[in-house]
């Protein structure tokens, strides 16, 4: 996901893998005096001087995003989201970008607080989806791990299954990997995946998330989001299931197969 969007939700615990402490003492005063901050009703926002002029704008595109996510997850966060917005084209660095994120300038390492690291991005609709997307992660970690980072053992189709949901939008390759799965005959068990599943291509973990979480709200509603996530604050595969859905796994992994048969039906090609 890092490196397709270049947007992520930044914990301290990534911050450790990116940034050592003596790292973080060598800092440049320069790189940091380059950050202007302002708030809204749910952000920090920290910006370049250069993007000044769109403050208003991902402003507002943020806490439109903020409002949908969290009446879809019914949970508001007790703080503010830390966001830190930078052009990609500037003249500070991807690592500069990374320290200055990571840096008690936008939050301190207690307690902890996740934050939005994301790039500029050249339409309105790139900027709403990309906050959607990690908007929903950090919502979701703030449910599953309150006051904590890491993804609690859950796995990786979750994660960005839900995120990719909420955003809404199917592109044409996504669809296609899933026509290709239901082609094959080898649609896995959800119930059974963990981590980044057995997939060749972690993408494709992604891709049977973002169909799963559809099947899940068309069948059973909106609330059965929260439900969900409900059940995996403590996970225990064999209880979520029928908890949330009255199924046991292995009727939920069976029942998802026959939706993903029916909405992935590979085309025929015309004669």
């Amino acid at each position: 996901m890092l490196k397709r969007t270049l947007a992520f939700v930044f914990t301290l615990i990534a911050a450790a893998m990116w940034w050592s402490s003596e790292a973080a003492a060598r800092s440049s005063r320069q790189s940091q005096s380059q950050w202007l901050r302002s708030e809204s009703r749910r952000f920090e926002v920290h910006y370049q001087p250069a993007l000044a002029a769109d403050l208003y704008r991902v402003v507002r595109i943020a806490e439109a995003a903020y409002d949908q996510i969290s009446r879809r997850l019914n949970f508001v966060l007790a703080t503010k989201v830390p966001l830190v917005v930078f052009a990609p084209s500037g003249a500070m660095t991807w690592e500069e970008v990374l320290e200055y994120a990571s840096s008690d300038r936008v939050t301190p390492p207690q307690p902890h607080r996740s934050r939005i690291v994301l790039p500029f991005p050249d339409s309105n609709p790139q900027l709403d989806s990309r906050l959607i997307h990690e908007l929903t992660h950090l919502l979701m970690c703030a449910i599953i791990l309150p006051g904590r980072g890491g993804d609690g053992g859950v796995p990786r189709w979750v994660h960005e299954g839900i995120a990719s949901h909420m955003v809404g939008v199917w592109s044409d390759a996504d669809a296609r990997s899933m026509r290709e799965l239901v082609a094959s005959g080898e649609i896995p068990d959800l119930s059974r995946l963990t981590g980044t599943g057995e997939f060749a291509s972690a993408h494709l973990n992604d891709v049977i998330g973002h169909a799963a979480f559809d099947y899940i709200e068309s069948r059973w509603g909106p609330s059965s989001l929260r439900g969900f996530l409900n059940a995996l604050i403590v996970p225990r595969v064999d209880k979520t299931y029928d908890t949330v859905f009255e199924l046991t796994p292995t009727e939920f992994d069976a029942a998802f197969r026959q939706y993903a048969e029916r909405q992935f039906k590979p085309r025929r090609l015309a004669d």
